[in-house]
C-alpha cells in the first residue's frame, strides 16, 4: 500500500508541473517591450517570482541574432542585439507552483529597410515625388510627374493670381497663364488605383519664376521618360529612372 502511494505521489509531481506550466503561462510578462538593437545591451525581466535568486534559466532560441550576456539564471538578465534577424528569448522559472515558462519574440530590423518600408507605405506604394513644368507656348505650360505608371489617377489643380482655379485629370496636363495672370500654385494628387489610397504633391510660385525665360519644347519631348532632362544637375541624385 505504502509503494502505491509513493508511486502515486512520484506519478502526480510532473503533473502538477505541467498543469503549473499550462496555467501560468499566460499569467508571465518580459519587460520592458523596448526590442535591442545591433550592438547594443537592453536589460530585461520577467515579471514571475521564483524560489530562489537563480532559479531562473534564460535561452535564446537564435545567439547569432540575440545572446544573454552574464548571469542567465537571475530574474533581470541582459541582452546583446548581435545580428538582423528574428529570435525567441525564454525563461524556465522554478515557482511554488511548479515550473513557468514564458516567452518573448524579438526581431531586430536594420534601420535603412524599416526607413524604406515607412516611406513606401506613407507614399501608399507611389513612386511619385516630384513633377516638374515645361513650357509649350507663350501661354501654355505643361507639368508632368518624376514617373509614369499606369497604375495610378492623376488630379491637377492650379490657383491663378485673381483666385480662379483649373483642374485636369491628364497624366500631363497644360495650362494657359499670362504674365499677369499667373499661376501660384499646382496641385498634384496621385491616386494608387490598386491599393485605393493617394498622396497630394503641391509647389507654390511667385510672379518672378514665370517672368524668368523658358525655352518652348514641343510636346513629345517632354515626357516622364525624359523628366531628367528639365532637373538641375544638384537635384540629378533624387532621380531614379
Amino acid at each position: 500500500m505504502q509503494d502505491t502511494l509513493i508511486k502515486m505521489k512520484n506519478l502526480f509531481i510532473p503533473i502538477a508541473g505541467f498543469l503549473a506550466i499550462t496555467n501560468l503561462h499566460g499569467q508571465c510578462a518580459i519587460t520592458p517591450s523596448k526590442i535591442p538593437t545591433l550592438n547594443e545591451i537592453t536589460t530585461i525581466t520577467v515579471g514571475a517570482n521564483a524560489q530562489c535568486d537563480e532559479c531562473y534559466s534564460w535561452k535564446s532560441s537564435n545567439e547569432q541574432v540575440v545572446k544573454i550576456e552574464g548571469n542567465n539564471k537571475l530574474k533581470s538578465v541582459n541582452l546583446a542585439g548581435k545580428s538582423y534577424g528574428k529570435s525567441t528569448i525564454s525563461v524556465s522559472i522554478l515557482t511554488d507552483n511548479g515550473v513557468v515558462l514564458c516567452e518573448k519574440n524579438i526581431e531586430i530590423v536594420d534601420p535603412k529597410q524599416s526607413l524604406q518600408q515607412n516611406l513606401l507605405d506613407n507614399s501608399c506604394g507611389i513612386n511619385i515625388d516630384d513633377f516638374k513644368d515645361v513650357k509649350v507656348s507663350e501661354s501654355i505650360i505643361s507639368f508632368f510627374p518624376n514617373a509614369n505608371s499606369g497604375d495610378y489617377l492623376y488630379k491637377w489643380t492650379v490657383t491663378y493670381a485673381n483666385g480662379e482655379t483649373s483642374e485636369s485629370t491628364e497624366k500631363i496636363p497644360q495650362f494657359t497663364y499670362s504674365e499677369n495672370n499667373y499661376i501660384t500654385t499646382v496641385k498634384l494628387k496621385i491616386s494608387n488605383k490598386v491599393l485605393l489610397c493617394s498622396i497630394t504633391l503641391s509647389k507654390k510660385f511667385d510672379a518672378n519664376y514665370w517672368k524668368a525665360s523658358k525655352n518652348i519644347v514641343e510636346q513629345k519631348v517632354y515626357s516622364p521618360i525624359s523628366y531628367s532632362d528639365y532637373v538641375k544637375p544638384k537635384d540629378q541624385s533624387k532621380i531614379s529612372n
